[in-house]
């Protein structure tokens, strides 16, 4: 019966081995297992959208192009359209009288094309809101540095006309002043946070 200070027996030279490769094989699977574990967090991440792919971008992620309500992108750095190229209608969706034939006449004042300012009986509960065809977001774009807090929007218009809706919001035209600050501008279309590029349109 041994004691428990008992010196333990030599191991024998094959005894030896057989620990050493059981301890090797133990850290082996101990280092795969941690690997496996690291790869598949991270594809929990990248699959989520959490963390983006570090390579391949250009194939894993679909582009969202705009469509009909979106708000598009302008061209990139599009420099405003002249107001003789552009058409505009506006449009009153309020019950205060004489506000589209006011902004009319400051888009004439400003050069564009207008149309016949009309009232809807639809109510848009905004500023102004401006919406275009696929073929007229750079105009509508052009159109909107007159109406300071507007939003655009793509339309499944078919003509190059820029429709203008005055809201419960829309406080009054233009001053003549601001006008011709506005046309003296030349700067590039600013492109708005959120916006979606048009179909066609080169993605870098």
């Amino acid at each position: 019966m041994s004691t428990p200070n008992a010196p333990r027996p030599a191991l024998t030279p094959r005894q030896r081995f057989l620990r050493e490769r059981q301890q090797r094989q133990n850290m082996t699977f101990a280092v795969i297992g941690i690997a496996m574990i690291v790869a598949a967090v991270a594809a929990a991440l990248v699959f989520t959208g959490i963390v983006p792919v570090p390579f391949g971008n250009d194939f894993s992620v679909k582009v969202k192009y705009a469509e009909t309500g979106d708000i598009p992108c302008p061209t990139a750095d599009a420099k405003p359209v002249a107001p003789s190229q552009v058409t505009v209608t506006v449009i009153n969706t309020t019950q205060h009288q004489g506000l589209a034939s006011k902004a009319t006449d400051m888009l004439q004042t400003a050069g564009f094309q207008t149309e016949e300012p009309s009232n809807s009986d639809v109510e848009y509960t905004g500023r102004v809101r401006i919406t275009a065809g696929a073929d007229s977001v750079d105009a509508a774009y052009s159109v909107a540095r007159f109406f300071p807090g507007s939003h655009v929007r793509l339309s499944d218009a078919q003509d190059a006309t820029v429709k203008v809706e005055l809201g419960t919001f829309y406080d009054d035209a233009m001053s003549a002043e601001d006008v011709q600050r506005v046309l003296k501008s030349n700067d590039s279309i600013e492109q708005p946070a959120k916006c979606r590029p048009m179909p066609g349109t080169k993605q870098d």
